[in-house]
């Protein structure tokens, strides 16, 4: 593994930070955490096709289709989160559409497979915010996906080895990603025991999703190489843009939605 400068950790610690507001606002009620969700799923869409390289009328055409998308129910509605299911179809429409968008528009398999993933990982964190105590449940998973990435990172570099996927993110560690999944299993312990799963159950899924969540991870650094981008943006100190955050979500988020349900 590459020897990391010395501000790196630091770096990544500020820019981890930097949740700790989001986190506060997104525990303080669902209704809160609804309306979150729109902002940083525009933020992650905008980094999406700006990495895509689409002409600046195609990324408004996008960005509006994905802001229909992502609108809160209420706001369209009036309805309470908990009614948010029977507005399914019409999220399901509006997230083909964005799909569909971006295959005609790139014609790249990689990309449609990632924005098919960021949009279904969209329906599942709706979904959730309309389950009782969804948006509690949603910071577990944030919490456990923390826990997989930071061992994982500390693990690689300190253990090193035999790399993970050299073709496709050449610092990656097969060490590492042993430590992501014990650090996602630790930390499952301590914030996961409260929903309604035994601890054998627990610790299956923790391990489940610290296997997805690294998943994600090569699954946007693939896209990323196949782009020719280094970082989705450059919003978050030591870390690159959301998506760069976000991409242990691809297909942790849909999987714990269907854990929940």
């Amino acid at each position: 593994m590459a020897a990391a400068s010395p501000s790196g950790p630091r770096r990544r610690v500020f820019g981890a930070a930097l949740f700790i507001p989001l986190i506060v606002l997104f525990a303080i009620s669902q209704p809160v955490a609804q309306w979150l969700l729109m902002p940083l799923a525009l933020v992650m869409a905008w980094e999406f096709v700006s990495m895509l390289g689409m002409p600046r009328p195609l990324r408004l055409a996008l960005m509006f289709d994905f802001l229909l998308f992502s609108l809160p129910a209420p706001l369209i509605t009036g309805m309470e989160a908990t009614a948010q299911m029977s507005l399914l179809p019409v999220f399901l429409a509006l997230g083909g559409l964005v799909v569909g968008f971006v295959w005609m528009s790139s014609r790249n398999r990689l990309a449609t497979i990632f924005i098919a993933l960021l949009v279904l990982c969209i329906l599942a964190a709706r979904t959730m915010l309309g389950l009782p105590d969804g948006h509690l449940a949603l910071l577990c998973l944030a919490a456990v996906v923390a826990a997989c990435d930071i061992a994982a990172y500390f693990a690689g570099r300190r253990v090193g080895g035999p790399k993970l996927a050299p073709l496709i993110s050449p610092n990656k560690t097969r060490s590492g990603a042993v430590g992501g999944v014990v650090g996602a299993v630790l930390v499952s312990v301590a914030v996961m025991t409260w929903l309604p799963f035994t601890m054998p159950e627990i610790l299956v899924g923790a391990a489940i999703v610290a296997v997805l969540a690294q998943a994600g991870d090569l699954l946007e650094s693939a896209l990323k190489r196949n782009l020719g981008v280094k970082d989705s943006g450059t919003l978050i100190p030591g870390h690159g843009g959301f998506l760069d955050r976000f991409d242990g979500y691809l297909l942790t988020l849909p999987v714990m939605c269907l854990y929940m349900m």
